[in-house]
């Protein structure tokens, strides 16, 4: 499964994309309502972090009310309805990509497959990629 990537030789930590997140999924401009969050490493290299859509998320089995499922698809969905906002899965994510907002668990959704924070990133640090083309480029 596909997830976005953030190549932090190319993030400018500009945020554009917590930016176009928030106003996508929240309809408001504001970061912390974001699915996906820029981080500074020092001495000064920022990279973006999103929901990696883990094989086996940590997250869906922690969660106490089933609300976190991977579908079949591959996509690890919030369901906001059963969510109780308690943020044990914000505990159990190894990359911090889950927050608590409004009182319900947000992780990136992928956009349906079309991801707007990869189609807005002006220097093209985020990328679409499963983890092994992810591994590949490393090498």
């Amino acid at each position: 499964m596909p997830y976005v990537y953030c190549d932090p030789k190319l993030c400018t930590g500009c945020r554009a994309c917590e930016l176009v997140c928030s106003g996508v999924h929240e309809r408001v401009f504001n970061p912390r309502k974001a699915r996906i969050h820029v981080v500074r490493r020092e001495p000064a290299t920022d990279f973006a972090i999103a929901c990696h859509q883990c094989e086996n998320p940590p997250c869906a089995a922690v969660c106490p009310v089933g609300a976190i499922r991977k579908l079949r698809s591959g996509l690890v969905e919030v369901d906001a309805a059963r969510c109780i906002g308690c943020g044990a899965c914000v505990e159990a994510c190894p990359f911090g990509a889950i927050t608590v907002v409004n009182g319900k668990a947000v992780k990136c959704d992928l956009c349906g497959g079309d991801p707007a924070c990869v189609k807005q990133c002006m220097p093209e640090a985020l990328k679409l990629a499963t983890p092994a083309q992810v591994a590949a480029g490393k090498r």
